[in-house]
């Protein structure tokens, strides 16, 4: 293998490895936010943006409401009365578009995630990471294993997902039982939560695209 290029995408996709969740979820959910803010900030007039926001006739569903957390009266207002002057009654015969522009950035953007994943796979300290801390959820562990041609990496990837699954299965247990009257409630924070972590294991991070 040639040497591992520790550029800033590898230091990014190694901090998340070493915070809660799924790594590819939490990088692809801060993109994406950090694209609609430079949106509302610095594209709103923009016209090539507004001819692509018109041709996809806004946001997907997901995005929309992304879009709204930002809570940017302004910005939202302009986008919308321009898809809405533009089409008129036909948003209310016809709704499709173009595909979402998020929704194809995503898709460019976990397949540039994954690439890195693989090319730096050997490196000790990004492999114990992924090893340690919560792994990629179910979804994205079958991005990786459809994209990934290095077969070690695909057979090291299932291995360790398929015993952080295991431990999880062992970590409800605990949860269940704790319910019980008899025993005390759990102080483990990873015991507490363990409910929350198995749904983001078997479907992701909420506001993720799926991808399967």
């Amino acid at each position: 293998m040639p040497p591992i290029d520790r550029h800033m995408p590898f230091f990014r996709l190694l901090d998340a490895a070493r915070q809660p969740g799924c790594p590819l979820c939490r990088l692809i959910r801060a993109h994406t936010r950090r694209q609609l803010e430079s949106i509302l900030y610095e594209s709103v007039n923009d016209v090539g943006f507004r001819d692509r926001w018109r041709a996809a006739r806004g946001y997907c569903h997901r995005h929309a409401w992304i879009l709204a957390e930002f809570q940017d009266a302004l910005g939202t207002a302009i986008l919308y009365e321009d898809v809405i002057a533009f089409y008129g009654a036909r948003l209310l015969t016809d709704g499709t578009g173009a595909k979402c522009p998020l929704c194809r950035a995503e898709a460019m953007d976990l397949d540039d995630r994954i690439a890195v994943l693989e090319q730096s796979w050997d490196d000790d300290e990004l492999r114990a990471a992924l090893e340690a801390g919560d792994g990629l959820c179910g979804p994205h562990v079958r991005a990786v294993l459809r994209q990934v041609r290095r077969a070690e990496v695909r057979e090291a990837l299932l291995r360790v997902s398929a015993a952080r699954l295991q431990r999880l299965a062992a970590e409800l247990r605990q949860q269940i039982d704790s319910c019980d009257y008899q025993h005390a409630p759990p102080t483990d924070e990873r015991i507490k939560h363990a409910w929350r972590r198995a749904i983001e294991q078997l479907v992701g991070c909420r506001d993720v695209p799926p991808t399967d």
